[in-house]
């Protein structure tokens, strides 16, 4: 167990690194120095995994994206696009506080590395007239950006859950979709506890636009996105791909002065985010070299210690890399030899990947949540204050369920 004790220390090291420095960056390179130490990684081994990982077609592919999406997402807002689209939800929807959720929800239907960074803006656009804290505003876009996980079939953590598995597609939706209903409602009570409790009634947004005015904004807003979905999924082209040639389309049609295209790229914020996500690569990759549970292999479980087990695994997995198909390719290959024969697999499966995202949803290495956190200037110790209470409802019901399903 000398392993668990050491990933123990690294989880408490990285926590408190959070609340003393502040600085995710700084937080998240101390943690990943301190796993080659506590777990005696050869230095040239670190090395090696750092440059693999650094210069993987996924990874450089990821920056592309994650530039590309801050770019895009910079030009929209400085153009009015953003400020159209919700004009658009404005008048369907007739409360600003709604607006502000509804926006990450329609664009989590579009699973894309850093996507939370396409809602940010329509979040910050919905709620400038609102005194809301940069923590809570982090809060709204990360958490109703995700609630499609659970139940959404072109999300890899899911298709690739499925694969190991085994098990019908359908079915795991059928089961998994009272979760993104928790999910919601969760993140609604919440929100408008936190409404209540600050005195922010309902924002009316003036007098609704004809229906084709209506229209026009929404499209105007939204023609992007509806383009790169249309380009990825439909025409089948490289997400980074489809994310160019968008970007093109919109400077062409938008006609942005060359001198704010630099200025789009060139800036603090752009070299802050690349930092990061460079950092938080590492970390995962160092992670990964370290194979912490390799330990269980051939352990014979009860129900309860099933269930515990799934926890310590899938939940540690998924907050140590912030990404579901990371926690699922390395948890679920290690607990399915143990639950397989149990008569309630299916049953821990499904746990295995809910508890899974519960970690990643609370997961500081999530490229959603430090991406909207650098967005926002938020500190992400405050924002673990709205998320606790929603993901420890979802974890709670889960628990209960496994253990019941036995």
């Amino acid at each position: 167990m000398t392993g668990i004790f050491k990933l123990v220390l690294v989880v408490v090291a990285l926590m408190g690194l959070l609340r003393w420095r502040r600085d995710l960056t700084l937080a998240v390179s101390g943690a990943a120095l301190l796993s080659v130490l506590v777990f005696t990684i050869p230095a040239r081994t670190a090395l090696v995994s750092v440059w693999e990982i650094l210069s993987a077609a996924g990874s450089l592919q990821l920056f592309a994206i994650v530039v590309l999406v801050i770019f895009l997402g910079s030009v929209q807002k400085e153009t009015g696009m953003f400020d159209r689209l919700i004009r658009s939800l404005n008048c369907v929807i007739r409360d600003g506080r709604v607006v502000a959720m509804v926006g990450p929800a329609i664009i989590g239907f579009l699973p894309m590395p850093g996507g939370a960074l396409f809602s940010a803006p329509l979040v910050e656009v919905s709620t400038r007239h609102m005194d809301l804290t940069p923590h809570f505003r982090t809060f709204l876009n990360y958490w109703f950006r995700h609630p499609w996980e659970y139940i959404w079939p072109i999300y890899a953590g899911l298709l690739l859950f499925q694969t190991m598995s085994g098990y019908p597609l359908r079915r795991i939706i059928l089961y998994q979709s009272p979760f993104s209903l928790i999910h919601i409602l969760g993140g609604l009570a919440v929100a408008f506890a936190w409404f209540r409790r600050r005195g922010i009634g309902r924002q009316h947004p003036g007098e609704s636009n004809h229906f084709w005015g209506t229209l026009g904004d929404f499209l105007d807003g939204t023609w992007p996105i509806l383009a790169v979905i249309i380009l990825f999924f439909a025409a089948g082209l490289p997400l980074h791909v489809s994310l160019v040639l968008v970007v093109c389309a919109v400077l062409l049609v938008k006609k942005v002065p060359f001198a704010r295209i630099v200025a789009h790229l060139v800036n603090a914020r752009m070299g802050r985010t690349l930092l990061l996500l460079a950092v938080v690569l590492i970390f995962q990759k160092i992670i990964l070299v370290a194979d912490v549970f390799a330990e269980f292999s051939g352990v014979v479980l009860s129900n309860p210690a099933a269930v515990a087990l799934i926890v310590g695994v899938s939940f540690t997995m998924g907050f140590l890399t912030g990404v579901n198909t990371a926690y699922i390719a390395i948890a679920f290959p290690i607990l399915q030899p143990l639950i397989h024969n149990l008569p309630n697999a299916f049953h821990l499966s499904l746990f295995v990947y809910v508890i899974g995202f519960c970690g990643v949803l609370l997961s500081p290495l999530h490229l959603c949540l430090v991406l909207t956190n650098e967005y926002f200037h938020s500190s992400l110790m405050r924002v673990y204050r709205y998320l606790l209470p929603p993901v420890l409802l979802i974890a709670g019901t889960a628990t209960t369920l496994a253990l019941l399903s036995g």
